[in-house]
């Protein structure tokens, strides 16, 4: 008999919720297991803003065996900023059979409708992050770069079935390094910063001021933040929430700064990606899987998130930037690139993007439907 419980928010409360992927995806060769503690304090609240909000962990169950799971709740923040009664789910794992799969989405409806939302939007990051939104939809051909999801063909076919409509895609885009333009972008690079006087510079966070380095950085994205855009610019709070998150598990960083005299005006921000080696450790790094993430080499990046100000956007800020972080990638040893996710909506982004030779191979989906 299948029947859907409402977990204890605590550690044991949430283990079969935690533990559900490894089994489904025990046979898969492109899964990549999560950092397990980094996940566990994520969905505990630990530097995590989101799930200060109302939110549920639902887990489906059929005589016993946890069979399918979901996250849902409410992003109050967004929502004032939107002006929606707008639900989100996240997390969305199940076995291959329609039952199950709506057996968690009928509670997490019923619990947002309770809270009086009347449209849900999903599958989103688990925090206020933008790094793992929506469900892979086409690129099945390998395994996801550093915090992206993965998920088997058929959840599209559960959410499409179940009733949920298309919301907005993001794309991931790939590029050898060794195909990067870089004798273009040195010339435009060196012409822009003398012309506009701003130079760009590599920030090393672990020896960084972070709670200036929080300010700069929730500046130059509170300035360039699209109005139209469905997330939350991060607070000098949240900044430093991430970063204290993610020191414990890199060892390298790939963050650059552009600034106008000492103000800041421009941010890159890139990953190694250890999921290569994350599967290796099977996602837990103690006692002995930080070992490999230590001794590993990282041959890719993920670069995730690049904002200018709006008075130096169309100067070339983000050709110097993401020269300087070429230029860095190609000194750690970097092979391969992922430029990661763009909005379907972002033309400028996915244009300059495309600038650099790198193609469009992933696409994720977010899914919305009225309650």
């Amino acid at each position: 008999m299948i029947h859907v419980e409402m977990l204890e928010k605590t550690k044991k409360g949430i283990r079969d919720f935690m533990d559900l992927p490894r089994r489904l995806y025990r046979q898969d060769p492109n899964w990549v297991p999560p950092m397990y503690g980094m996940q566990m304090k994520l969905l505990l609240g630990e530097n995590n803003p989101l799930l200060s909000g109302p939110h549920t962990f639902f887990m489906a169950y059929d005589n016993g065996r946890p069979v399918a799971r979901v996250l849902a709740g409410v992003d109050e923040r967004l929502n004032r900023r939107l002006g929606e009664l707008r639900g989100y789910i996240s997390l969305f794992e199940c076995e291959e059979n329609m039952e199950y799969a709506r057996a968690v989405l009928d509670a997490a409806a019923e619990y947002l409708r309770g809270l009086g939302m009347t449209r849900v939007v999903g599958p989103n990051t688990p925090g206020f992050d933008d790094f793992s939104k929506g469900m892979l939809v086409e690129g099945y051909d390998g395994p996801p770069m550093l915090f992206n999801p993965y998920n088997p063909p058929f959840y599209n076919d559960f959410f499409t079935a179940y009733g949920f409509a298309k919301h907005r895609d993001h794309y991931a885009y790939h590029l050898r390094l060794d195909a990067f333009p870089d004798h273009t972008y040195q010339g435009l690079s060196e012409l822009a910063q003398k012309r506009f006087k701003f130079r760009v510079q590599h920030v090393d966070l672990r020896n960084a001021d972070r709670g200036k380095l929080a300010a700069e950085v929730a500046g130059v994205i509170g300035e360039a933040f699209p109005d139209d855009w469905e997330l939350l610019p991060p607070t000098q709070s949240d900044i430093l929430d991430e970063m204290q998150s993610l020191m414990q598990y890199t060892s390298t960083d790939l963050i650059v700064m552009a600034y106008a005299g000492e103000r800041p005006v421009g941010i890159l921000v890139c990953f190694p990606d250890y999921n290569r080696l994350l599967k290796k450790s099977q996602g837990r790094l103690f006692p002995f899987g930080w070992l490999s993430l230590l001794f590993g080499k990282v041959k890719a990046v993920r670069c995730s998130m690049m904002f200018v100000t709006p008075e130096y956007q169309n100067k070339a800020v983000n050709v110097a930037m993401t020269l300087s972080a070429y230029e860095r990638a190609k000194a750690i040893g970097v092979e391969e690139v992922e430029a990661s996710t763009i909005d379907e909506t972002n033309l400028p982004s996915i244009l300059a993007t495309e600038r650099t030779g790198a193609t469009r191979y992933r696409v994720y989906r977010q899914y919305e439907l009225m309650l």
